[in-house]
């Protein structure tokens, strides 16, 4: 099933307010594309964002080329790997993803953030109820 994009992702992409190439990707290393108080105010433990560029995929892809989604720690029981989309993550490499959400409405995907923690275990808990709320958050739209 191909899962459609949220229609601000597809605009912050086309504006160049979303990564569109590995350049721009590889970018946020150099020059992040979020302020770090942001970053924080969705996500107090962590210091660093990475946006994924097009084409997006799925959890389920991703499971077949790296070990991590389907370890115990990665939560895979608390999402639908067929229906979550790869956004980003909390920092390249930094094992704290970031997914569309697919479960609760095919037109609206809420996002979820993977929550580490060492007394509860790790989760998916809610970023933004929507990706409107996820990158007025982050400020991208303004």
């Amino acid at each position: 099933m191909d899962l459609p994009l949220p229609p601000l992702l597809v605009l912050l992409i086309d504006q160049g307010r979303w990564p569109r190439t590995r350049e721009e990707a590889l970018g946020q290393h150099r020059r992040p594309w979020v302020e770090l108080t942001r970053i924080h105010a969705l996500a107090p433990e962590e210091d660093g964002l990475y946006l994924a560029r097009p084409p997006f995929v799925t959890v389920r892809a991703e499971m077949a080329r790296n070990p991590f989604w389907g370890d115990p720690l990665s939560d895979p029981g608390g999402i639908d790997p067929d229906l979550a989309l790869v956004l980003g993550d909390f920092g390249l490499g930094s094992d704290a993803p970031i997914l569309l959400d697919y479960r609760l409405d095919l037109a609206q995907p809420q996002v979820l953030r993977l929550l580490w923690s060492r007394s509860e275990g790790n989760r998916w808990v809610v970023a933004a109820p929507d990706f409107a709320g996820f990158a007025a958050a982050l400020g991208l739209t303004g």
